[in-house]
């Protein structure tokens, strides 16, 4: 379920009861050279046409699901910091946005603001709506935990970890 509330051709939403995966909001990322925040969301797939709205949906993690992801540049357009996503529990108290391990329940805000890339001859070469990630409110944490620093854990085997070798070496 969405709520919206629009002035002045933006649109802020609450997109309700959704699980959230991959949260990363704490400090920005940049997986293509562009500072940003981000979340994926998932819902049962009769709510496909629900996050239509907001993005492209793919299929879920689970089965039966659908997914979108979210998110916020941290930079505006002049360079200056933009405001970071704000990150509540079920009380609206601040939460550490570390804790939020995948599967989390919760509500989703989201801003909307329609824009446009003109050419230098003034055409519109391209438009639409763009989604911006806001807050995000914790219903239901699964709590993450952080794996130990060596967090690879292969089981030991017999045998020697370097073989001698007599033959000649081609090189």
């Amino acid at each position: 379920m969405t709520t919206s509330n629009t002035t002045n051709e933006t649109t802020n939403s609450i997109i309700k009861d959704v699980q959230v995966y991959w949260v990363k909001i704490a400090e920005a990322v940049s997986p293509f050279g562009v500072p940003q925040y981000e979340c994926t969301i998932q819902v049962p797939k009769k709510r496909i046409k629900e996050l239509e709205a907001f993005g492209k949906v793919k299929d879920g993690f689970d089965a039966g699901t659908v997914k979108v992801s979210l998110k916020k540049k941290a930079l505006k357009a002049d360079g200056t910091d933009a405001a970071k996503v704000r990150c509540v529990d079920a009380f609206k108290n601040a939460l550490d946005p570390k804790t939020i391990g995948n599967g989390s329940t919760g509500n989703i805000m989201v801003m909307q603001r329609p824009y446009q890339i003109k050419l230098p001859n003034g055409k519109i070469s391209k438009e639409g709506i763009t989604t911006a990630l806001s807050a995000i409110q914790i219903t239901k944490l699964i709590k993450y935990e952080a794996k130990n620093d060596n967090f690879v854990d292969f089981d030991s085997e017999e045998g020697s970890t370097v073989e001698t070798s007599t033959a000649e070496s081609d090189f």
